[in-house]
C-alpha cells in the first residue's frame, strides 16, 4: 500500500464525529495506520531527515575531506614538478656530458692525427736518409766498378 492511500484512510477515520449519534474515532486503527505510513515511507526519507539534522556536521566533514583532497593533489603536483625538474636537470647534465665527450673525442682524434703525422714524417725522413745512403753506396759501388775495368776483378 502506498503512503497516499494510507493517509486517505487515516483522514477518513479522523473525520468521524464524536457524540451519541456520530461515529467514534478508532484510536487503535489510527495507530495502526500511522505505523503503516511510517513503514511505507522510503528509507531515503529517513536518510534525508538524518542529513537535515546533521547538515552542519556533514558539511564540516565534506569541507575537511575536500581540503585533504586539495592538499594531497597539491603535494602530488609538487612531487611531479620536482620530478620534472630533476629530469630537466638530468637532461641538461647529460647534454653537457655528451658535449664534453664529443670535445674530448675531437681532441683525442686531433692528437692522434698529429702523432701519426709526426711518426710518418720521422719514418719518411728515416727512409729518405736510408734511400740517400743506399744511393750513395750504389754510386760508390758504380764508381769502384768503373775504375776497375778488368772484368775478372784483377788489378
Amino acid at each position: 500500500m502506498d503512503v497516499i492511500e494510507l493517509l486517505n484512510q487515516l483522514e477518513a477515520e479522523l473525520e468521524g464525529r464524536g457524540g451519541f449519534f456520530g461515529k467514534k474515532v478508532d484510536l487503535d486503527r489510527c495507530a495502526t495506520l500511522v505505523a503503516n505510513i511510517r513503514a511505507a515511507f522510503p528509507k531515503e526519507l529517513a536518510e534525508a531527515r538524518y542529513v537535515m539534522e546533521n547538515r552542519q556536521k556533514i558539511l564540516e566533514n565534506a569541507d575537511i575531506a575536500a581540503k585533504n583532497t586539495i592538499r594531497e593533489a597539491e603535494e602530488h603536483a609538487e612531487h611531479i614538478i620536482d620530478n620534472s625538474e630533476i629530469i630537466r636537470r638530468a637532461e641538461i647534465d647529460a647534454k653537457q656530458i655528451m658535449e664534453t665527450a664529443y670535445m674530448q673525442c675531437d681532441t683525442l682524434v686531433h692528437h692522434t692525427k698529429e702523432h701519426l703525422d709526426r711518426t710518418f714524417k720521422e719514418t719518411e725522413q728515416f727512409l729518405l736518409s736510408t734511400l740517400t745512403m743506399i744511393r750513395n753506396n750504389r754510386e760508390e759501388l758504380r764508381g769502384a766498378m768503373i775504375s776497375n775495368p778488368d772484368p775478372d776483378g784483377r788489378r
